[in-house]
């Protein structure tokens, strides 16, 4: 008899499955660990008599996680055989694992408010990396040599075994801080924890503290209706304080707590953040050690939350805090939640490095900044080598390479592609919607991707001669615009061809956020049921750019608020798209639907795609962003 255990988890890294098989190394279970495509999956003897012990020690050190899902467990006759996946074992930038925080705030460890703690499931790794392979002489840490009991843990800690990044108090990196007169340097227990005690000091009386994390350089501050918050992320310091100052689903709370520390917009709830935020703001728990023992300090002077901006070297502040190793950062990662539906919008960090299953050998590819070379994708500097046959570039990828078999290719081509092929879709006719700046509707005939409703250019510089040509009665719009608005109608006559289409409209809104992100923040303020029409096409059924603002401005004209114009926006592209799919699948006989592109990641929109498109359930990236880096991938299949 077997005691089988299924845990969901939807992604091919292995952080998740190498934290367990590291508490069956030190429980010495007997125990076998199948990583699927969509599974983790214990298999024991019913009978195995640590298996109880090897339970409670998981339930109690296994982190949250943004994959994880529900579990169950069952007893099985016979032996049962899975199906497991190559996992994805390359150096990724994640929060602590339990094990790790524990040692962090252990007075007795060796690791006691070091912040630079970490072990192979968990941490950041890929910040420290400067090639592959990742060994420690490939990392900035080969400076440092690891101390005895570092090199006797390597050998006994299943955590850290062979771990190319070990560290600690006694052998690894100082921190230092700086004011406009003194230094101050930490190396051991006490120094280090006086070092995050001044510095959330300083931050609750109103200074700036400026910060190299293992993720970047922050410019730490305390929220106020005089701060600048614009780009600014809140940053929650104390976990049983989130539902009084933030508006959460369930599924919100945990994504923030999970070891992948994403970066959420969230409806504010507290009084205080609605005066400095109004409706909803960029949100994160402290993800790195340096982050987590700030906040560990400004909680217990009674701050609930501070805000931080990412910010250059050459940014002033009262105090910095700095060490000499030197790191490479990645993007943070945003992710998307509706209900049960996670979505990772755009970003590098927990997403790259990624390698792909039987890779297309001798093929190079670069889009988005990223390279795919045998298997593996990350940024260029990583790799020494670079063999290749022939070499994939995206259009607007701005590289000039010497080689033979060049090819260029649409990223929002290979976008679909990547989509398919995650869900092992590559063998069946379908339609595919990209909608970022731009709105394209695809269709892959089992060889190749077409657009077959490419979107018409837009140009900002020509605005209102456009829509003057519309129609009839077009000219009088752009009159009676311009005389209520003057300042307004100037500002928009002055625009160049760097706007795209969201800039102009959040411009035209008068958002204070003139961008697509300004758009979506703006929608969330609609309280009511339900939008009025945006007028969006005019001809054979294309997006008719001119057509969408002519209809905005005519909305504009009648004091119509922001936030329902905004709502209403996506409401219409939500229709819009639904009646363009349906005639396309009807017409190609195709059954999968797939979506792409940043734009998908918006309440409104993807409320109206699941109400019209419910039943063709369609397809997202997985592994990938929605938005831009999930183009490399799909070079794979072009």
């Amino acid at each position: 008899m077997y005691f089988v255990f299924e845990i969901e988890f939807k992604s091919n890294k292995s952080y998740i499955s190498d934290i367990i098989k590291a508490i069956a190394k030190k429980i010495s279970v007997d125990l076998d660990i199948n990583h699927t495509k969509d599974k983790i999956i214990l298999v024991s003897k019913k009978d195995e008599p640590e298996l109880e012990e090897f339970l409670k020690d998981l339930e109690s050190n296994l982190p949250a996680s943004i994959n994880l899902g529900k579990s169950k467990h069952y007893l099985a006759d016979e032996k049962p055989e899975f199906e497991t996946i190559v996992e994805n074992s390359l150096p990724l930038d994640l929060a602590l694992c339990p094990s790790c925080q524990k040692e962090m705030f252990d007075v007795s460890s060796r690791r006691y408010y070091y912040p630079f703690t970490s072990c192979n499931c968990c941490g950041s790794r890929h910040s420290f990396l400067e090639q592959y392979p990742y060994k420690r002489k490939n990392s900035t840490m080969k400076f440092l040599s690891p101390c005895q009991a570092c090199q006797n843990e390597m050998k006994e800690n299943p955590l850290r075994r062979d771990y190319p990044l070990i560290s600690c108090i006694d052998c690894g990196i100082s921190l230092k801080m700086l004011d406009k007169k003194d230094e101050r340097y930490a190396n051991d227990k006490g120094s280090y924890r006086k070092l995050f005690e001044v510095a959330a000091k300083a931050i609750s009386k109103g200074k700036v503290v400026i910060m190299q994390t293992t993720f970047g350089r922050r410019k730490f501050f305390k929220p106020t209706q005089q701060s600048e918050l614009d780009k600014s992320i809140l940053l929650i310091t104390d976990a049983s304080k989130l539902n009084e100052h933030l508006m959460m689903v369930p599924q919100e709370f945990n994504a923030l707590l999970s070891i992948e520390r994403p970066l959420l917009r969230i409806a504010t709830k507290s009084t205080e953040l609605k005066k400095l935020y109004e409706s909803s703001l960029w949100c994160k728990y402290p993800d790195d050690g340096m982050s987590m023992l700030l906040a560990k300090e400004l909680m217990t002077l009674s701050l609930d939350f501070v805000a931080y901006k990412e910010c250059e070297d050459d940014s002033d502040g009262d105090f910095l805090i700095d060490f000499d190793i030197p790191i490479k950062t990645q993007n943070d990662f945003k992710l998307f939640i509706n209900q049960d539906i996670k979505l990772l919008i755009s970003g590098e960090r927990l997403i790259y490095p990624q390698t792909i299953t039987n890779p297309k050998r001798g093929r190079l590819s670069f889009a988005n900044d990223f390279i795919s070379v045998d298997g593996v994708i990350d940024k260029i500097e990583y790799f020494s080598k670079l063999p290749a046959s022939e070499v994939y570039i995206e259009n607007d990828e701005p590289i000039e390479l010497e080689f033979e078999n060049i090819y260029k290719f649409d990223g929002f081509k290979a976008s679909m592609l990547s989509v398919l092929a995650e869900h092992d879709r590559l063998t069946k006719k379908a339609i595919g919607v990209h909608f970022d700046d731009k709105l394209h509707f695809l269709y892959y005939n089992q060889k190749e991707v077409i657009d077959i409703v490419s979107p018409k250019e837009f140009n900002a510089k020509s605005l209102f001669e456009n829509i003057t040509n519309l129609r009839n009665g077009s000219d009088r719009l752009v009159k009676n615009f311009k005389k209520k608005f003057p300042d307004l109608y100037e500002r928009l006559d002055k625009l160049d061809n760097k706007y795209n289409i969201f800039d102009v409209t959040a411009i035209l809104l008068e958002l204070e956020n003139e961008s697509f992100d300004g758009i979506s923040a703006t929608a969330l303020t609609f309280m009511g049921k339900g939008g009025v029409q945006i007028d969006i096409k005019v001809e054979d059924n294309y997006f008719n750019n001119y057509a969408y603002i002519a209809s905005l401005m005519s909305y504009k004209l009648t004091d119509a608020d922001a936030g329902l114009l905004c709502y209403s926006i996506y409401e219409s592209f939500g229709d819009y798209i639904a009646d363009i799919v349906n005639q396309l699948m009807n017409k190609t006989k195709s059954t999968t639907l797939t979506l792409s592109g940043e734009t998908f990641a918006n309440q409104a929109l993807w409320g109206r795609i699941q109400r019209n498109l419910a039943l063709k359930k369609p397809i997202l990236n997985v592994n990938y962003p929605i938005g831009h880096g999930n183009e490399i991938y799909g070079t794979n299949y072009l």
